[in-house]
């Protein structure tokens, strides 16, 4: 079979190049933003594009309107942040500044610790009266963590393993670790990768890179909040994974969660039989880290585009 000629995008939420270069046999070429690869997809100058699946929210009539469509998602690897900081965030001082560029990761550091300073880096270059950079962002923050101005930030795993930075970093994750322990549900579409080709373009020739669940990943967020602004889209924490019951069982009594445990049962109230379903978390909270609303929801994977 014929190599294909595939673009990229990178963006902070998702660095494509990483995900390109673990395709073999093709031609890769870096695109700058969405209007270029659409041009070189309707000009068939390139057969693929691979982009982040933040850059396509809000943007699908767009897309369609240039005999464009979605071929598929390639999995999520670690879709979490991390909070660089020279102690975890559990143990920073008393009204420790902290910067994220994520809103909902903001709302949910609001929620973990409320003493917490926890402001954009827009915000921050605003009440400093400094420029904020255009680019580098990562190095300005650490520049200003290392001279004390401000306590912690925090970025997505990928990039702080991209810059190799050589300094201490907590991950933000999915999961308790305890019983009431605090969870950070990722921000929507982190690092997952969506492919973009031309209407009618066989995707059996793609096929190789997508992911089971990263195409679940996608649909789901595409499917509940696609439509939303992308402020509402900003502000949302969602994790899609394959779980079995058992696991989730497991772990729903270790950290004392009735609600997993709830969604883990029928409309009688039986457990549901053991195997292998689509867990989906979504969590959207108040600016002020005080109100969350949260959902949990089992699906069987063969009933996902249903309904």
């Amino acid at each position: 079979m014929s190599s294909l000629s595939i673009g990229f995008l990178n963006d902070d939420t998702c660095w494509c190049e990483n995900r390109i270069n673990e395709v073999d046999g093709h031609e890769h070429t870096e695109i700058h933003d969405l209007v270029e690869g659409f041009k070189l997809l309707e000009s068939s100058d390139l057969d693929a594009v691979m982009i982040p699946s933040r850059a396509i929210h809000g943007r699908q009539i767009e897309m369609i309107s240039s005999g464009l469509s979605v071929a598929g998602a390639i999995n999520q690897h670690r879709p979490f942040h991390v909070v660089v900081a020279g102690d975890r965030p559990s143990h920073l001082p008393r009204s420790a500044i902290v910067i994220s560029g994520s809103k909902i990761v903001r709302r949910q550091l609001r929620r973990f610790r409320r003493d917490l300073r926890v402001l954009s880096p827009k915000a921050w270059s605003g009440i400093q009266d400094v420029p904020l950079p255009e680019e580098n962002i990562v190095s300005w923050l650490e520049d200003m963590r290392q001279n004390g101005v401000i306590d912690a930030y925090t970025i997505p795993r990928e990039s702080f393993d991209r810059l190799n930075l050589k300094t201490r970093r907590f991950a933000l994750w999915p999961d308790p670790k305890e019983a009431g322990g605090s969870f950070f549900l990722p921000p929507m579409y982190s690092d997952l990768p969506i492919v973009i080709t031309r209407e009618g373009f066989p995707r059996k020739r793609l096929e190789g890179m997508f992911g089971r669940e990263g195409e679940a990943a996608w649909h789901v967020m595409n499917e509940l909040f696609g439509a939303e602004s992308e402020d509402v889209a900003d502000g949302i924490g969602i994790l899609v994974q394959h779980r079995t019951i058992s696991s989730l069982l497991q772990q729903a009594e270790a950290t004392r969660d009735l609600a997993l445990e709830q969604s883990c049962r029928d409309s009688e109230g039986d457990i549901l039989p053991e195997g292998s379903r689509l867990f989906i978390r979504v969590e959207y909270v108040s600016k002020d880290g005080m109100r969350t609303f949260r959902m949990d929801r089992l699906i069987e994977s063969e009933n996902l585009h249903s309904g």
